[in-house]
């Protein structure tokens, strides 16, 4: 008997000594959700703001083309006979692209040829013929002042005298329509041999033998044969954004990485930049969307493999500075330093909070007895990561540097305790 209440005990015993440990670890675990959801600190991580290089850059997207393209268009109405060159060939000034059907244009020519040879010749008998009624005139005026002859004869004299200088003229403005009707039968005759103007490359051929070629009107684009270009200097037509093209200068250093190149980045520099916006985007883009504005640079030593029309990105350096404060970009906020997040609560809260009322300024979040204090800036250039410090802070000085999602919501007086990273992030 003894021997088994021995038994029950050690078992009654057992049973609450695993109760104790369970309760106790129950306890545990509600004190330490208790304490965790207590601490209401935000994780940050912190940085030193350290001196270095920085250099501000503007980026757009851009296209290839040469400094130099003509596009050849048809001047006169002709059937194509010939097409002398091929795309991608060579040519000089001067050197035969293409030939119309001259056969109209040269008739044309001909006939100009002999009316103003036919006009020629009637000036001359009308100029003899005006020299010869000069000489009767003065005879019969020199008669007439004698008494000689009467009022009649003379009149019919000075009338005779005033017809021969009126055809005269008349043969002489006849001889000067002669003349310009063979220089525009000459001009069109031209027009239909069409030579290259530069020294360059064809870049495109827009039609081909038997077609017709027709030129444009004041309301119709004409049609256009082919397109010469200078590919022995190329040049980028970049967009650049509204906000930044305030900041590129002519003549300013630009990196230029075209994507048939992928592994080579191309040296250039900004030779204008355009004081209206990109007419292509203009009437489409809502008020909402941005406006772009085209900045030409010119390419250094340029490969020949590079073609007009090839996508690009540039890279414009607006300012450069050796040794200089700075912090990363996302370090630097707007704040009123006047406000904690109390306040601001309370404002919306109220609503009394408005935009236009806050006095925002720059300004960066140090640390100091576990609470987030607002320290304004004054700042610099920047890079992509990276942003000029110019007074406010002191090279060591240790800031808050992340993570984003917390800097956007950080307010003065916040409680923060500082990790050395984030793992994880809730909005």
């Amino acid at each position: 008997m003894a021997r088994k209440e021995r038994k029950k005990m050690s078992k009654k015993k057992k049973r609450i000594i695993i109760a104790s440990i369970i309760g106790g670890v129950v306890i545990a675990l509600i004190l330490f959700n208790f304490l965790r959801s207590s601490d209401k600190s935000v994780k940050v991580v912190q940085g030193e703001v350290n001196r270095g290089k920085l250099v501000s850059i503007v980026s757009g997207p851009g296209k290839v083309q040469p400094t130099s393209s003509v596009d050849i268009s048809a001047y006169v109405i002709g059937e194509v006979v010939e097409v002398a060159v091929e795309e991608g060939e060579s040519v000089s000034v001067g050197q035969l692209l293409l030939r119309l059907d001259d056969t109209q244009y040269y008739q044309d020519l001909r006939r100009a040829e002999a009316a103003l040879q036919q006009a020629s010749s009637a000036l001359d008998l009308a100029k003899r013929q005006l020299e010869e009624g000069r000489d009767v005139y003065r005879r019969q005026e020199s008669l007439y002042k004698e008494g000689l002859i009467s009022d009649a004869e003379f009149d019919m004299a000075t009338t005779a005298y005033k017809m021969l200088e009126s055809n005269y003229t008349s043969a002489r403005a006849a001889y000067s329509q002669a003349q310009a009707t063979l220089v525009a039968a000459r001009d069109a005759y031209s027009k239909t041999r069409y030579t290259s103007p530069i020294n360059g490359i064809v870049a495109r051929i827009n039609i081909e033998e038997g077609e017709v070629a027709v030129p444009g009107t004041m309301n119709i684009a004409g049609t256009v044969l082919l397109e010469v270009s200078n590919m022995g200097a190329m040049e980028v037509e970049a967009e650049i954004d509204e906000v930044d093209v305030v900041r590129v200068k002519v003549g300013q250093e630009a990196r230029i990485e075209v994507d048939a190149f992928s592994d080579q980045v191309f040296k250039g520099t900004v030779m204008e930049i355009a004081n209206t916006p990109n007419v292509s985007a203009v009437g489409s883009l809502s008020t909402d969307e941005a406006t772009n504005f085209i900045v030409t640079v010119l390419l250094e030593d340029a490969p020949e493999e590079l073609r007009s029309g090839m996508s690009a990105t540039v890279d414009i350096i607006t300012a450069t500075k050796e040794d200089c404060l700075q912090v990363p970009i996302q370090s630097v906020v707007r704040r009123d330093p006047d406000l904690t997040r109390e306040d601001i609560e309370e404002m919306k809260k109220k609503g009394t909070l408005k935009v236009e009322d806050e006095k925002l300024v720059e300004g960066v979040f140090m640390v100091e007895d576990d609470e987030a204090v607002f320290v304004p800036v004054t700042t610099g250039i920047s890079d992509e990561q990276n942003i000029e410090i110019v007074a406010g802070l002191n090279e060591g000085d240790m800031i808050i540097t992340g993570s984003y999602k917390v800097l956007r919501k950080l307010e003065q007086g916040d409680s923060v305790k500082v990790v050395e990273r984030i793992v994880e992030e809730e909005d």
